[in-house]
């Protein structure tokens, strides 16, 4: 296996928090321009695991989703979603496991840059 060494640039990205709960389990998000998506963390304090994800505004399947359970965990992307850039998408939890409902909120950090 050789090794190889790459140098990264990251853009400074601007932050949105989207906060859910069972009786609002998504949420539209307007970044106000076009933009990429470069992390998302999700902290909650649910007993189970919950299911977050993400899709754009005027489309029913999700780009991205994943597993996160209890206390304060996260994705960074090296390579930004969506691959072209969106101006609005709708950010939605959903409880798993045992859980039948959300009784802690789920907060959704989104960090974004200007595509």
């Amino acid at each position: 296996m050789s090794e190889m060494r790459v140098n990264a640039y990251f853009e400074p990205a601007d932050n949105v928090v989207v906060e859910l709960t069972d009786s609002e389990r998504n949420q539209e998000v307007d970044f106000g321009n076009p933009s990429h998506i470069t992390a998302i963390s999700v902290s909650h304090g649910n007993d189970e695991y919950v299911i977050v994800k993400v899709r754009k505004f005027d489309d029913t399947k999700p780009f991205w989703s994943a597993k996160f359970y209890k206390g304060l965990n996260g994705q960074i992307f090296i390579q930004p979603i969506p691959g072209d850039p969106v101006r609005k998408v709708v950010v939605e939890v959903e409880p798993r496991g045992s859980l039948t409902s959300i009784s802690d909120s789920v907060l959704v950090n989104i960090s974004y840059i200007r595509g």
